[in-house]
């Protein structure tokens, strides 16, 4: 099993005492409390700068064409896109093949 963070466990260990009051207010000052802790301050920097980096990969990923549905017909351009790319899914469509059709749908969407 993983382990968690120390400031993790602390912090959902205080949020699940204050979530057994029925005061919201006291909730609402525990969470606020809980904010101004140094070591929670790094922890959410970190995660910020994790969630930046994610969506400048997941922004390069989109503006290359990633996730988009193609259709080659050039065999050079397949082999260009297919030996560039870390992952590649590649679907051969043949028009009589009813299962074909169905698979070149799905893809589609």
């Amino acid at each position: 099993m993983a382990s968690i963070d120390p400031t993790v466990a602390t912090l959902l260990d205080k949020s699940s005492r204050a979530a057994d009051s029925d005061n919201e207010d006291e909730l609402i000052a525990a969470l606020e409390e809980e904010e101004n802790d140094p070591s929670l301050t790094a922890l959410r920097e970190q995660r910020l700068q994790q969630l930046h980096s994610e969506y400048s990969r997941a922004k390069k990923m989109a503006d290359q064409g990633s996730g988009t549905y193609v259709e080659i017909k050039d065999e050079k351009e397949l082999m260009d896109i297919t030996t560039k790319t870390k992952l590649v899914i590649v679907h051969f469509f043949k028009s009589d093949f009813g299962r074909c059709g169905v698979m070149d749908r799905r893809l589609e969407v």
